[in-house]
């Protein structure tokens, strides 16, 4: 039998609800100190129903990487100003994707810094919502290198719009774990776009790569 449109309803809201508390207490403190019992009451919800719709094995982690695929899914399908991306040259829209992803890092880092450290502790708790993230990345960069196709001097689009999506997530790596680090270019985020950007843009159009030498 399947649940009743007001249960579901029911459902999804207390669901939101334990992602809102992850949310907040993240704001608060490390996700190391965050207990169920501290989310069950921050969501106003009994711990009980906390491992009913989150994994008993691990139920704070995957509340966690939860609001992390919805945070940075909620990010990418913002409203965008297509105007002002028409119009700017393939220099500037790679310089303005810089510039967002260095903001989001910013705004989200209470959620993607622990996420990403404990993914890497726990590989089999991420699944296929990380693949569809990076398939969102690179599906966005493989629109914006077909739109700008005259502008190429790659022959590969697939391949160069995975790299694309691979390097700007490497680079933003090291804002979202050294927040406090004392590397100068972590100083500047609109010159750090910036010199993102021209290393993406030579790659794109400098032609293919010079053969090694044996």
């Amino acid at each position: 039998m399947r649940a009743k449109p007001v249960n579901q309803h029911r459902s999804r809201e207390k669901r939101d609800r334990i992602l809102r508390a992850m949310d907040a207490l993240l704001r608060k403190k490390p996700f190391a100190e965050i207990s169920v019992a501290d989310l069950a009451a921050a969501a106003e919800v009994s711990p009980a129903t906390i491992y009913q719709r989150f994994s008993n094995r691990d139920a704070t982690a995957s509340v966690l990487l939860e609001l992390y695929y919805r945070r940075v899914e909620e990010w990418a399908r913002r409203p965008r100003n297509d105007d002002a991306l028409a119009r700017a040259s393939l220099h500037e829209v790679l310089r303005m994707i810089a510039r967002d992803a260095l903001r989001q890092v910013t705004e989200l880092a209470h959620v993607m810094r622990p996420a990403y450290l404990y993914s890497r502790h726990r590989p089999d708790l991420v699944g296929p919502d990380w693949a569809r993230l990076e398939k969102l990345s690179v599906d966005g960069f493989r629109a914006l290198l077909n739109a700008r196709s005259d502008e190429l001097r790659v022959h590969d689009v697939d391949r160069a719009a995975a790299f694309l999506a691979y390097y700007y997530n490497m680079m933003l790596i090291g804002p979202l774990l050294h927040d406090d680090s004392t590397w100068s270019l972590l100083k500047d985020p609109e010159q750090l776009a910036s010199e993102i950007a021209a290393m993406a843009w030579q790659y794109l159009t400098c032609g293919e790569h010079p053969k090694e030498v044996t």
